[in-house]
């Protein structure tokens, strides 16, 4: 059970990692802020796209993939605006 755990965070882990490259974006926190986006974007990415897919430790890759992209890319844009709203 405690290695499935593991095994799922690692998975989360390596799909921020690889949308953070394609996203060019670096998120707060390190691997603490990749376990929260990715698990915050497997949530987004399941609902939306549902369960499909191959699956490594109960992790969907390629919802997880397109939540946490959707994720990351949406709170860089709320951050960017707020930063140019506090700007002005």
């Amino acid at each position: 059970m405690l290695l499935g755990w593991i095994g799922a965070l690692l998975v989360t882990i390596v799909i921020v990692a690889l949308v953070e490259m394609v996203s060019k974006t670096r998120l707060p926190y390190g691997w603490l802020g990749n376990i929260v986006a990715g698990l915050i974007g497997g949530v987004i990415g399941q609902y939306i796209l549902g369960q499909f897919g191959p699956f490594i430790f109960g992790v969907y890759l390629i919802p997880t993939f397109v939540g946490s992209f959707l994720l990351i890319v949406l709170m860089k844009f709320i951050l960017g605006q707020l930063s140019k709203a506090r700007k002005r």
